[in-house]
């Protein structure tokens, strides 16, 4: 009997180590799907988060677009003007040459009728 209460002990004992090695073996699997779900959930809140962000980042781009192009519509309206101005000085400058020159000739004329008497 002692031979089989041995061999009895020794099955128990390699069944233990079994028991032990499978224990641990579950307790990591457990571990790894603790640290998977934690993974999960953060990974499930940046998404939410990127989700949410992505809207607001559109908004932000639109308004600046938006300033943008008015910036450029009140650049444009100056240009318009400075260049109505422009065109305004041109033709009061060519009216003054214009002034200018039939001063100028009259002048001529009187000159001319003051030397030729």
């Amino acid at each position: 009997m002692a031979a089989s209460d041995s061999l009895r002990d020794e099955r128990n004992s390699v069944a233990d180590q079994r028991e032990a090695a499978s224990d641990a073996r579950d307790l990591d699997l457990d571990e790894k799907k603790r640290r998977l779900a934690n993974l999960e959930l953060a990974l499930d809140e940046r998404g939410r988060a990127l989700r949410e962000a992505v809207p607001e980042v559109l908004r932000r781009q639109q308004e600046a677009i938006d300033r943008s192009r008015d910036v450029l519509n009140r650049a444009e309206q100056r240009l318009i003007r400075a260049e109505a101005s422009l065109l305004r000085s041109r033709a009061a400058v060519q009216r003054d040459d214009a002034e200018i020159q039939r001063e100028v000739a009259l002048s001529d004329e009187d000159t001319a009728k003051g030397s030729g008497t």
